[in-house]
């Protein structure tokens, strides 16, 4: 059994004169980044690319991402997370670890998880945010390539997402998908896509929260979701629906709405192919 790739991206960034900047950035093949430009309110943007297929079972990614004091980051992929089998059921893992530092602001809107027929993957995201920090992260997952006929078709799907606040741990969310074990058993009913946000912020209130269930339950069963309050600093948004696009578009609308509130700016479009 050969082993799989092995991709990292390692990087730092921090504010010099004014401006958000990488002051230490690491890549290897086949992960790697464009470079950055800016945004209207001067949020560093960055595309994090894979320059393979997408990850195969045996393969190992790893991302790591510090923002310092005041630093903020929009950090995006073009395309979607592909997973693919491994020629002896082996899993892919995806290892991903942001800090932020007091008054800097972390956006992680990453390309929806596609499981591939057959596929294995476990991945593993902590986000640890110092006092004072901000962080909105979206995932969204699909049961698969549904144009190929793949509905859940995949072999095992794992994800967790551990948020730690000045070093306490204060939340922790697992996803464990065994499509073999039958739909019922997932307990999604007639809906095919989950799409998770995280609010990490000391500054979320009732208002925000609210705002945030009006968009996961619009009363047309498009979606049906909720809003829970962390511990401390934040909430998660956790949505069911029928098709990626729409579970992006979600995302995208609660940022819209949250970013006026907690940054004091608005949300602006990132650029992606056709638009979300």
């Amino acid at each position: 059994m050969g082993r799989g790739v092995q991709g990292m991206w390692r990087a730092a960034a921090a504010v010099r004169r004014g401006r958000t900047v990488l002051v230490d950035t690491y890549q290897q093949t086949p992960l790697k980044v464009a470079k950055p430009f800016y945004a209207e309110d001067g949020t560093m943007v960055i595309y994090l690319m894979d320059a393979s297929p997408g990850l195969l079972g045996g393969d190992r990614y790893e991302i790591a991402c510090t923002l310092g004091s005041g630093a903020r980051l929009f950090l995006t992929t073009p395309s979607s997370c592909r997973l693919h089998p491994g020629s002896g059921g082996e899993e892919s893992v995806l290892i991903q670890r942001f800090r932020v530092e007091r008054d800097a602001v972390l956006e992680y809107f990453p390309e929806p998880i596609v499981p591939f027929a057959g596929s294995r993957h476990r991945g593993e995201t902590v986000l640890e945010l110092a006092p004072g920090a901000t962080a909105l992260v979206g995932e969204v997952v699909t049961p698969g390539r549904l144009g190929m006929g793949e509905v859940f078709a995949f072999a095992e799907l794992r994800l967790q997402t551990s948020v730690y606040w000045a070093g306490a741990w204060t939340a922790w969310d697992s996803l464990w998908i065994e499509p073999g074990r039958g739909r019922s058993a997932l307990g999604w009913g007639e809906f095919t896509h989950m799409a998770t946000l995280w609010v990490l912020s000391g500054t979320v209130g009732d208002e925000e929260m609210g705002r945030l269930r009006e968009l996961a339950s619009p009363g047309d069963g498009e979606f049906y979701g909720g809003v829970s309050r962390l511990m401390y600093g934040g909430c998660v948004l956790r949505v069911l629906g029928r098709s990626a696009w729409s579970l992006q578009t979600l995302l995208y609308r609660g940022r819209e709405v949250l970013r006026p509130r907690l940054l004091g700016a608005p949300a602006w479009a990132p650029r992606k192919p056709g638009g979300v």
